[in-house]
């Protein structure tokens, strides 16, 4: 339960700190039990921000013997038996991989480090070691001189990925790098105790893990799917203060605010099981702040993130209709298969599963706002105060404002440059209303879906607000009349009609000469 006098431990990543500080810790000393008591060497991959630091520096402090700092926690009652080891933790998040011999000097000095700790000589420059054959002398010499199995704990494992993915040749070099100093682990099983690695990705097809045949990948696993992140439950445990100080401070009830919370800054899930998880560092900087924001963007976005999507030629729309095995969501970033990259970086994430298959969504509002900041520029060539036109937009579909929501959208569309909108030469101009309407609908967060099938044929496209059903037809070349009539004709508003809501058919023409929206038409079927 939280303490009234407890403080939010945010940007804090050191569990210690955390336990003996006056802070609210959401306990997961459960998980570390269960990691501990199974499996010898473990993979997490989550997105940033989501406290994997925080996991490697609980399971350091557990591996030191530190029963006291977990007094009161799950794992109290669990452990029986308190053992200290010998920990060696690398946090590669703090290298520099811009180059090989970069990588190589920091991963040099994290090895230097533990090799004065324990007063190890190190192997003769002669000999010229690589770093693989240092850390493997580090295990075995700690073994040996403490008389106990090592701990290994790597953070961030990718960082000498990630830093030079579009560069091939440094690529190559650094997996290089960093295969020779991984593979010291699977040469060394019989003197370690446990070891874990994190990162946001698993890049199989690099071969960095080749040999390390043990390495337990438990990133959707359905026994760890909550370890990181916050459960509905858990907020409502662990931040009872914050929720009322917030809520007072935003004028919402208890309930509604719990709502609010949960569109902007849940709905992650990592597995075939039902849990959805709250990104903790949003959460918590809500709490601090006392505000609601998009604190996950502002913490910086990556920058491959932004270069492999400016190469990518996908749409929204298949990203989240489709279904994905587990290999592909686990695959390398590809510029050709995008889903992979969205899928580990947070922008997308699970919704459902079936057979072992997943289906897709964008988890939550601020993950949409970011999506709407990066992507919509890079389809439609331009920047300025796209998220602010967006979110007037989205007001007019909330209001029913038809002809404003048509009029903004073409305008947008007649400012992009000629050669983005027609990437899809077969059809252009069908690329207009799949990129433009339908994707602007989805990352707006309205509930819409396209290409519907219906006893008299295919819907176009229907958007669905709290008070308002749009059912659209678009023609090309066409009159939007005959897009109305082809609704009326087909039976397109039949599954509607009982709905309550307000419901409009809209018809919209667009001009293979002009490459934008034409005219349109609506009615509102009670009319």
């Amino acid at each position: 339960m939280e303490n009234k006098d407890k403080d939010y431990p945010l940007g804090m990543q050191d569990f210690a700190q955390i336990v003996q500080g006056c802070y609210v810790y959401v306990d997961k000393t459960d998980f570390v039990y269960r990691l501990v008591s199974s499996k010898k060497f473990y993979f997490l991959s989550r997105p940033r921000r989501f406290g994997k630091t925080l996991l490697l520096s609980t399971l350091e402090y557990y591996f030191q013997g530190r029963q006291d700092l977990f007094q009161g926690l799950k794992i109290d009652t669990l452990e029986k038996d308190w053992k200290s080891y010998p920990v060696l933790r690398f946090d590669l998040s703090t290298i520099e991989a811009s180059s090989p011999n970069l990588l190589k000097r920091d991963l040099d000095y994290l090895l230097t480090e533990y090799e004065k700790q324990y007063g190890i000589e190190p192997i003769e420059v002669a000999k010229k070691p690589s770093l693989g054959q240092r850390l493997s002398k580090l295990i075995k010499q700690v073994n040996a001189n403490t008389g106990k199995e090592v701990v290994i704990l790597i953070d961030e494992y990718d960082k000498g990925i990630l830093d030079v993915l579009r560069e091939d040749k440094k690529l190559e070099k650094n997996r290089k790098v960093l295969r020779n100093f991984f593979t010291a682990l699977k040469a060394n099983d019989k003197h370690i105790r446990f070891a874990m690695l994190t990162g946001v990705s698993r890049f199989r097809h690099l071969t960095i893990f080749s040999g390390l045949n043990n390495l337990v990948d438990i990133s959707m696993d359905r026994a760890f799917a909550s370890m990181c992140g916050i459960t509905l439950g858990e907020l409502e445990e662990y931040f009872q203060e914050g929720l009322a100080t917030l809520g007072e401070s935003l004028g919402h009830d208890r309930t509604d605010l719990l709502d609010i919370l949960k569109q902007k800054y849940d709905g992650y899930r990592f597995s075939s099981a039902q849990q959805h998880v709250f990104n903790p560092h949003s959460l918590l900087s809500a709490f601090v702040r006392n505000e609601l924001r998009d604190y996950w963007i502002m913490s910086g976005t990556s920058k491959v993130f932004v270069d492999f999507l400016s190469e990518a030629n996908f749409k929204i729309e298949n990203l989240v209709n489709e279904w994905y095995d587990e290999n592909t969501l686990t695959s390398a970033f590809d510029s050709k298969q995008p889903v992979p990259l969205l899928y580990q970086t947070g922008y997308l994430t699970i919704q459902e599963e079936q057979n072992g298959l997943f289906k897709l969504s964008v988890p939550n509002g601020e993950v949409r706002q970011s999506l709407i900041e990066q992507l919509m520029p890079l389809y439609m060539g331009i920047s300025a105060n796209i998220p602010m036109r967006l979110n007037i937009i989205k007001g007019m579909i909330l209001s029913g404002d038809i002809d404003g929501w048509l009029k903004e959208l073409k305008s947008m569309i007649g400012s992009a440059p000629y050669q983005l909108l027609v990437k899809d030469e077969e059809n252009p101009v069908e690329r207009f209303y799949h990129l433009m309407i339908y994707q602007m609908f989805i990352m707006l967060g309205i509930d819409t879906k396209s290409e519907i099938c219906v006893a008299g044929g295919r819907i176009d496209m229907v958007a669905q607000t709290p008070k308002l059903i749009y059912v659209i037809e678009f023609k090309i070349d066409s009159t939007p009349q005959s897009a109305l009539r082809q609704i009326e004709s087909k039976g397109y508003l039949i599954h509607y009609a009982t709905d309550g809501r307000t419901l409009y058919k809209i018809g919209v023409s667009f001009s293979s000469a002009t490459h934008n929206i034409d005219r349109w038409k609506y009615k509102s079927v009670k009319e």
